[in-house]
């Protein structure tokens, strides 16, 4: 039984980092794209918004049918229709043309957060943060990957081409998920342990999934024009360089996720939590003001906290939703999440165009420590 979880949570966890790789495979390109259309900033926010908001409208709707269609069903249309899309990208003609593929290639990436942790969730009962964790660290080492060979890709072969070539690994992975995961049956029962009233649990619920949309605003804006702000703000004018430091913002996910969750699953989701929102505030004000020789450091600590926080949230709201709604709550949860990735780009594009990254970044740093409170009345189940 334990060969079978853990090459599940392997099989999910490489899922979950291709859907991180294929997120961040637009903003790496977001220089090149925007200089061969000639867009502002706000036009660029406007593009990566044609992916977030099918992104996160769908997740929702997708968690509503895991059930009657099933996760691993769900998780392999999901990784050929995102595939597909970015073949289509590389020929698309147009601004409007490119819009319309990143909306289906959105779709496409939606069908997984409402079906990965839920599953890793059902798995690991006893070990939830841990293997939140190594889940997460397998969307961080996504993450990490795809600012580096895109950045190399796109200097070798350009934009477009680098997109097709880079939509290959995700079809393998669609194959390879069709044969050897193992869904588990979905049985409900009650955790051991948890004995909050329904009613306490849905507040807690909800007041969770509005820190979190709130608290990870900093890492959707950050990696939407992480790579812009490095060659526009920094002057980096090499791709590769300026990717490389973008991958910087990953790596640490590589070891965080794992870390923090464990640090939760003992001294508690709350109080880590907290702790890496005030952290993460700190670092991106420690990025403004680095010398550009130096930004790696804050690039790192960033990130460690970032994908922590990703991991304990999920953890968190896995431990305190009643089983027979999990994957409805985590939809719920993740369009919710999501769709900020949908709105703060033209937002925040629109701030840099009449004000710079300084004051944009800014604004993130502040706005995150509004998710404090509403993670400090949460509660917590009790055996």
């Amino acid at each position: 039984m334990q060969r079978k979880e853990n090459l599940a949570l392997a099989l999910v966890s490489t899922t979950h980092g291709m859907n991180h790789f294929y997120q961040l495979l637009l903003p790496v390109a977001l220089p090149l794209i925007r200089a061969d259309y000639e867009l502002t900033y706000l036009g660029a926010g406007l593009l990566l918004s044609c992916f977030s908001l099918s992104y996160s409208l769908f997740q929702t709707p997708v968690g509503l049918v895991s059930a009657r269609i099933g996760r691993k069903n769900l998780l392999v249309m999901g990784l050929i229709l995102t595939s597909s899309a970015f073949i289509a990208l590389n020929l698309s003609s147009s601004f409007y043309a490119m819009a319309l593929v990143l909306f289906l290639a959105g779709i496409g990436g939606s069908t997984y957060h409402p079906n990965g942790m839920p599953l890793i969730s059902e798995l690991f009962l006893n070990r939830r943060g841990q293997a939140s964790g190594f889940h997460q660290t397998g969307g961080s080492l996504g993450s990490f990957v795809s600012p580096l060979v895109a950045g190399l890709a796109m200097m070798s072969f350009g934009w477009r081409t680098s997109l097709l070539l880079l939509s290959i690994p995700g079809l393998v992975l669609a194959l390879i998920l069709w044969v050897f995961l193992i869904e588990p049956k979905s049985t409900v029962v009650e955790e051991p342990g948890v004995r909050v009233s329904g009613k306490g649990l849905y507040g807690s619920v909800i007041l969770l999934i509005g820190a979190s949309a709130i608290y990870t605003m900093a890492f959707r804006g950050m990696n939407a024009f992480a790579n812009q702000y490095f060659v526009d703000a920094r002057g980096i004018t090499n791709l590769g360089e300026a990717s490389f430091l973008f991958s910087m913002l990953q790596v640490a996910g590589l070891f965080s996720a794992p870390l923090t969750g464990r640090l939760s699953d003992r001294w508690g989701r709350r109080s880590v939590i907290i702790t890496l929102i005030l952290v993460q505030s700190l670092s991106v004000f420690w990025l403004l003001g680095s010398p550009s020789n130096q930004m790696i450091l804050p690039c790192i600590l960033f990130g460690f906290t970032a994908f922590g926080l990703l991991a304990i949230s999920d953890a968190y709201l896995a431990d305190i939703t009643p089983k027979q709604h999990v994957e409805t709550v985590f939809g719920v949860h993740f369009t919710i999440s999501f769709v900020t990735g949908a709105i703060l780009p033209p937002i925040l594009g629109s701030i840099v165009d009449s004000s710079g990254f300084t004051i944009g970044f800014s604004a993130l740093a502040i706005l995150i420590l509004a998710g404090i409170p509403l993670i400090g009345k949460t509660r917590t189940p009790r055996s």
